[in-house]
């Protein structure tokens, strides 16, 4: 092993008129220590003055000294910042660290002729889009125009009907809020708010059929003239069939509906305003999918 620097009584060589003798024994002895404690044993660096400037020989290479503080400060740092680009280039040495293991008695391993295993796949982000109708998580909104034959004092009613369901495994649960009004006659508006248990089309964009069964209450308002308007209630229950069409995000659909009031629902002012116990209605609409994957 070679000896360090300072072991042969090599000093830092001084080509620096600027350099008081107690400057450059504080620089050379700044400069033994450090060179000292990384082991160094190649050649020391050399300080040269001139009316240009100044700066450190050293292995080479010339490092300038830019003057922003105290000449024997600045080239201690130059010493120190090249030491440590040393020491870090000869660990990044492949050949550098085996040495360094075989003389600790730690061998490295050799690689052996197979091929390094493949990194795991990237983990799948959450819910991404689905690219076929299969693999569409389903549920979704759905925006429609229904039409029903309430009863004969009242007539024929047609309005905006809103559902939206959510996928539960095989099944869709969700809710539905319609509204119709008279197309004649009376002013009479029913309003639905339902509860649905639905399986298929239209909110499974791979079904072709589907079906549904409501439970929930509705409302009749009437408007007479000349009077404030009068309302009633009753709970209602609906089963439902549907056919639709997937394009994608989109889908069309029909359906048919039986609605059962399990109480009258009715009304009383300038003759009576009564719906039938069993209606059925018939709707058409638009359903937006959720296409996230399953």
């Amino acid at each position: 092993m070679t000896a360090p620097v300072s072991a042969r009584g090599s000093h830092v060589e001084n080509r620096c008129p600027r350099l008081s003798a107690a400057e450059y024994e504080e620089l050379d002895a700044r400069v033994l220590l450090l060179v000292e404690s990384e082991g160094w044993s190649s050649g020391l660096p050399t300080v040269v003055c001139t009316t240009a400037g100044a700066w450190v020989e050293w292995d080479g290479q010339r490092f300038e000294v830019v003057g922003r503080g105290a000449l024997v400060d600045e080239v201690v740092d130059i010493v120190e910042a090249q030491l440590h680009a040393a020491e870090r280039q000869a660990d990044a040495d492949p050949k550098t660290a085996e040495a360094s293991a075989v003389a600790a008695g730690e061998p490295m391993l050799q690689r052996g002729p197979g091929s390094a295993p493949a990194p795991p796949a990237a983990t799948q982000p959450a819910d991404p889009i689905a690219k076929r109708a299969v693999d569409a998580r389903g549920g979704g909104i759905s925006a429609a125009l229904e039409t029903e034959l309430v009863s004969d004092s009242i007539g024929v009613a047609m309005g905006p009907a809103f559902d939206f369901a959510a996928s539960v495994g095989p099944l869709l649960l969700g809710g539905r809020e319609a509204f119709r009004f008279t197309t004649h006659g009376r002013q009479v508006v029913l309003m639905d708010f339902e509860g649905a248990l639905a399986y298929g089309a239209p909110f499974n964009p791979d079904a072709r059929f589907g079906g549904v069964a409501r439970l929930g209450a509705e409302w009749m308002v009437a408007y007479p003239e000349g009077n404030s308007g009068q309302a009633a209630v009753a709970p209602v229950a609906e089963l439902g069939l549907r056919i639709a069409h997937s394009f994608g995000l989109v889908g069309l659909w029909f359906g048919i509906d039986g609605r059962m009031r399990l109480q009258g629902l009715s009304l009383q002012s300038r003759g009576k305003l009564a719906t039938n116990d069993v209606s059925g209605s018939l709707t058409i609409g638009v359903v937006f999918v959720d296409w996230s994957r399953k």
